[in-house]
C-alpha cells in the first residue's frame, strides 16, 4: 500500500519488543481458556453431550473476552496518533508534505488496525476449536472474527476523531473513553421500543391467526449497539442466552425463536463498517480546518 505513513509506523511497531511479547501472552491467555473450556473436555476417557455443550458455551466466552478487550484497548491505540504528532510538534512537518490529511488519517489507523487484526487472527485456531463438537461451522467462526475486527474499526476510529479534535493526549484519551461510553449508552437507549414493538407484532400475528415463522422487523438498538450486535452473534451460533431471555425481558423470551438474530448481526456490522468510515472522514475534515485556522497565536 502506498502509504508512507502505515509503513513506517508499521515497521516501527513490529520492530519493538512489545509487540512479540503481547502477541505471545495474548494468544496464550486465549489458549488457556480454550484448553479448559473447549479442549479439555475430550481428554478425559468419555465424552458427554453436557461436556460438548460446555466446549461451545467455551467458544461464546472466548468471543465475548475478545470483545471487551478490543473495546477497552482500542480507543487509546488512536488516542494518540494524531495528537502525539501535535505534541512533538511534527505535524506540521508532515502535513506541509505530499502526505496529506487523508494519508496521515488513513496511515495512523490502518497500522492499529493491522495489530489488533493479528490478535484477532491469532485467536482463530482457539475458536475453530469448537468445530470438534459441531457447535459451530467454519462459516460461524470466520463471522465471528469479522464481526470483532469490525468492532476494533469502530473504537479505533473513535479515538481517531478525538486525536484530531485535542490538543493534549491526555485529553484525547480521555474522552475517547467516555465517548465509546456515551455512544453504547445511547445506542442503547431504543431498546425498550424496540421490545415493545417485537411485542406487538407478536401479538398481532396471534390475534388473525397468522402462522409465525419470523418477525419482520429491524430494531434500532440492536443494528448501532456493538453489544447488542454481540448478543446477536452469540446467541445466533449457540443459544446460550436463551434461557436467560426470560429473567430480562419476557417479551423477548416469549419471540425468542421468532427472532431473526443473524439478520440483526448483519445490520450491526454493516452499520458499524459505515460508521467507521463517517468517523475517519470526520477526523480528515477536522484536520483540514484546524490547518486552516492555523495554531493559536499565529498571524
Amino acid at each position: 500500500m502506498n502509504n508512507p505513513i502505515f509503513a513506517f509506523s508499521a515497521i516501527r511497531r513490529m520492530r519493538s519488543v512489545r509487540t512479540p511479547l503481547l502477541i505471545t501472552l495474548y494468544s496464550l491467555l486465549l489458549a488457556a481458556l480454550a484448553y479448559f473450556t473447549v479442549y479439555g473436555r475430550f481428554m478425559g476417557a468419555t465424552v458427554t453431550v453436557g461436556d460438548m455443550r460446555a466446549s461451545v458455551d467455551g467458544y461464546a466466552c472466548i468471543i465475548i473476552l475478545q470483545f471487551v478487550l478490543l473495546v477497552l484497548v482500542a480507543p487509546a491505540m488512536t488516542a494518540g496518533s494524531i495528537s502525539g504528532e501535535r505534541e512533538r510538534q511534527t505535524l506540521d512537518l508532515l502535513m506541509v508534505t505530499n502526505t496529506g490529511a487523508v494519508k496521515l488519517v488513513t496511515g495512523k489507523l490502518l497500522e492499529s488496525f493491522a495489530f489488533l487484526a493479528l490478535l484477532v487472527l491469532c485467536s482463530l485456531p482457539m475458536l475453530s476449536l469448537v468445530l470438534l463438537t459441531g457447535g459451530a461451522t467454519l462459516a460461524q467462526v470466520l463471522i465471528s472474527v469479522a464481526f470483532l475486527l469490525l468492532t476494533a474499526l469502530a473504537a479505533l476510529s473513535v479515538g481517531l476523531v478525538c486525536s484530531s479534535l485535542f490538543q493534549r493526549t491526555v485529553t484525547s484519551t480521555v474522552v475517547s473513553y467516555l465517548s465509546v461510553f456515551a455512544l453504547g449508552l445511547v445506542t442503547l437507549l431504543p431498546l425498550w421500543y424496540d421490545v415493545k414493538r417485537i411485542g406487538d407484532l407478536y401479538d398481532a400475528m396471534n390475534i388473525v391467526g397468522q402462522q409465525l415463522h419470523m418477525i419482520d422487523y429491524t430494531p434500532v438498538s440492536f443494528t448501532a449497539n456493538p453489544g447488542l450486535g454481540l448478543f446477536s452473534l452469540v446467541t445466533s451460533q449457540t443459544q446460550i442466552f436463551s434461557g436467560m431471555l426470560w429473567q430480562f425481558s419476557d417479551t423477548l423470551g416469549t419471540t425468542y425463536q421468532y427472532l431473526p438474530f443473524d439478520y440483526f448481526l448483519r445490520c450491526n456490522m454493516i452499520f458499524m463498517a459505515a460508521a467507521s468510515a463517517l468517523l475517519c472522514a470526520l477526523s480528515v475534515h477536522c484536520m483540514r480546518v484546524r490547518r486552516k485556522k492555523g495554531p493559536k497565536g499565529s498571524r
